[in-house]
């Protein structure tokens, strides 16, 4: 019995340790369970995105960095443009009466000089106009000779107060009709000077002669000798070709830092090497409905008549970016599919690769706006092989 008593006390302690040392091992599984996560299932960015490398690799490899800064140089901006006759300096030449060309006096690509003769139009209207002209001009001096011997007569009492105003009426109404037709005359290119030998000319010349508004050269004449033509009907147009406007079409979000006044050098497309500079003259508030580009307006003169109007060129717009932008050389960028990335150094053989937002790639440098910060080194060298390399630690891993 007192064997029984003992053994059942034995038993109990026995079985008191076996669930201590069950719970100890449940705890120890689960700190084991945490401890064997591997590396790359961590949450440590630099476990994720760091490529390590070797001592072998670093010494074969001979990676160069660069350290980042924030730039408020000029950010250039690429746009494509086109190039249009600039308004200011071209003239649609339209016969302002109805008649028939007797002249021409420039040909199509002929320069011409501001005032020069264009076209001789043969009109009757015209005759008329210049026949009303000369009869108000003699009525005007007919009534300012009388209104003169009147006067001179109401002073000797020889003619009467009432007779005068009679003749200061009709003196007053034959100048009016004499401005009323010279202005008909002006409204169709006809010059003072020109209305002066109207007066002297003994015939009638019922040809009406058409200048130039500018100078420039004839881009076009619409018209042949003895055509027929009607009033308001275009005849030529003149263009100075040494001055253009310049639309340039810039992605609204590109365009957010653009101001007037900003330099832009001008390259013809299919020959880089000619180079124009100017500035933006002007920026339409709105976007271009076929293109929804923002459209900057450049007025410049040409170097050597280039560019032509209808000719395309490439614009860069050199713009000032006031709170400063992230600038890397070109040589650290490279693409991982579609997106642009860069090769972060974080330390001594470790790179991140990392996603950044491109704004402009130029010729030298790219301007970044997200996915870096100042102080950070980036590789500009052996970018195909860290590239390899980390596609290699992820398949491995």
């Amino acid at each position: 019995m007192k064997s029984n008593i003992i053994i059942s006390f034995v038993l109990l302690i026995l079985m008191a340790l076996s669930s201590c040392n069950d719970k100890g091992a449940e705890e120890d599984q689960l700190g084991n369970e945490v401890e064997s996560v591997p590396p790359s299932l961590q949450e440590s960015p630099d476990s994720a995105e760091a490529l390590r490398l070797s001592e072998r690799e670093q010494s074969e490899l001979q990676i160069k960095t660069v350290t980042i800064n924030r730039s408020n140089k000029e950010y250039p901006v690429s746009a494509p443009g086109v190039v249009f006759y600039d308004p200011r300096h071209t003239s649609v030449i339209s016969v302002p009466i109805d008649g028939q060309v007797s002249r021409i006096s420039k040909r199509e690509g002929e320069w011409v000089r501001k005032g020069e003769e264009l076209f001789r139009i043969q009109s009757l209207v015209f005759g008329s106009l210049v026949s009303d002209y000369l009869i108000a001009s003699a009525e005007e001096e007919y009534y300012k000779g009388r209104l003169e011997r009147i006067r001179q007569l109401v002073k000797e009492t020889i003619s009467s107060e009432s007779e005068l105003a009679q003749v200061e009426s009709d003196y007053n109404r034959a100048v009016v009709n004499l401005r009323a037709s010279s202005s008909k005359l002006k409204a169709i290119g006809v010059s003072d000077n020109e209305m002066e030998k109207y007066i002297s000319m003994d015939d009638i010349d019922p040809v009406l002669k058409i200048y130039s508004p500018i100078t420039g050269v004839v881009d076009g004449n619409y018209v042949e000798p003895g055509q027929s033509v009607n009033a308001l009907e275009d005849l030529s147009r003149i263009v100075n070709n040494k001055l253009v406007l310049i639309r340039g079409y810039l992605n609204p979000e590109d365009a957010s830092h653009i101001e007037e006044g900003d330099t832009v050098t001008i390259s013809r497309r299919e020959d880089r090497t000619f180079l124009l500079e100017s500035t933006v003259s002007s920026i339409n508030p709105g976007l271009d409905e076929k293109s929804m580009s923002l459209v900057v307006n450049i007025y410049t003169e040409t170097n050597g008549a280039r560019p032509r109007p209808g000719e395309n060129v490439h614009l860069s717009i050199r713009t000032n970016v006031s709170e400063g932008i992230m600038m890397i050389p070109f040589s650290a960028l490279t693409y991982d599919g579609n997106d642009p990335i860069v090769f972060v150094k974080k330390g001594e053989g470790i790179y991140e690769k990392r996603i950044i937002k491109v704004m402009e790639v130029g010729e030298e440098n790219v301007f970044v706006s997200s996915g870096l910060h100042e102080g950070e080194e980036v590789a500009v060298s052996q970018l195909f092989s860290l590239k390899s390399l980390s596609r290699y630690d992820m398949i491995a891993e």
